[in-house]
């Protein structure tokens, strides 16, 4: 990771969902008021350059489409839909009484931004890698317009949310939070994946969405179906996938945590659930990775 950038794949993700929102057939899936955020935070993570130009017509996304095909089909209509399913478990939590809400390494992704606009009554952290950060704050600078929103740099190399969270008085441990870690915990070993849990579910009432990559049939942490390229793209910016377990083993492996698993949604669930009422059945989803809601086992 560059020392004033984005990590690589963060940034994939946010051109995949700029991309989407020119595309008919898939803009359906980009909430409206994220583009503003998506185009500010590209723009201060280096520039859009190209990517710009090739949003802006037809054949140039046909053709990053066709490139999206022959190495990963659906891999955009993922991205975006365990976005949505995320969003929605975040919504329920609220609605069930949390009133904070922290996103662990946030990369690119506008949902707190969003959020923290529509819901003023609830405080809303991002605790991410400073090299991350800093190109999103400057974006976001102009774009943020409450104090219940906070970017709070963090390493989790070297440390835990809650040691973040701490220091902020905002943050009342008594009150019920949501945690959200998308794409995060296929770059941790399992000790460290566990620790995380751990410390975020420390807290009374807390809950817990992520996602995590499921084994291919060789064993490895990989969407199914994907190009080799795909893992020699990864390693070459120093962004492997590190952990994966089978989604039936979810359960046994965060029950010693005193956690339950609330849901669970692959890519069965999440045509069913967030394609179908897009009107987007019949798409391309890549599938291997799931989103999970975890809850205290009290």
């Amino acid at each position: 990771m560059h020392h004033r950038h984005s990590s690589s794949t963060a940034r994939l993700i946010a051109r995949c969902s700029l991309l989407a929102a020119s595309e008919p057939s898939l803009s359906a899936l980009v909430p409206a008021d994220a583009e503003e955020a998506l185009t500010a935070m590209l723009r201060a993570d280096g520039g859009i350059g190209w990517f710009g130009f090739a949003v802006r017509h037809a054949g140039t996304r046909a053709l990053l489409r066709r490139i999206e095909g022959a190495i990963l089909p659906g891999i955009i209509a993922h991205f975006l839909a365990r976005k949505r399913w995320i969003e929605r478990a975040v919504l329920s939590a609220l609605d069930e009484g949390c009133r904070q809400v922290v996103v662990i390494g946030a990369g690119l992704d506008t949902l707190a931004w969003r959020l923290h606009r529509a819901r003023p009554g609830v405080t809303f952290w991002e605790l991410d890698h400073p090299a991350s950060q800093l190109p999103k704050a400057d974006a976001l600078r102009r774009l943020t317009h409450s104090d219940n929103l906070a970017l709070v740099p963090l390493d989790l190399r070297t440390a835990l949310p809650s040691a973040a969270l701490v220091k902020d008085p905002r943050f009342q441990p008594s009150r019920r939070t949501c945690f959200v870690a998308e794409g995060l915990f296929m770059y941790l070993p399992e000790s460290r994946v566990l620790a995380v849990l751990a410390d975020a579910t420390q807290f009374e009432g807390a809950r817990v969405v992520f996602t995590f990559m499921e084994l291919d049939a060789t064993g490895k942490a990989a969407f199914r179906g994907g190009s080799p390229l795909i893992e020699k793209w990864l390693q070459a910016r120093s962004e492997p996938f590190v952990w994966a377990i089978p989604r039936g083993q979810l359960a046994d492996f965060v029950a010693p945590l005193g956690l339950l698993v609330r849901s669970v949604a692959g890519a069965d669930e999440l045509r069913t659930e967030i394609l179908g009422p897009a009107g987007l059945t019949n798409s391309a989803l890549a599938a291997g990775e799931c989103v999970a809601m975890l809850s205290r086992n009290s």
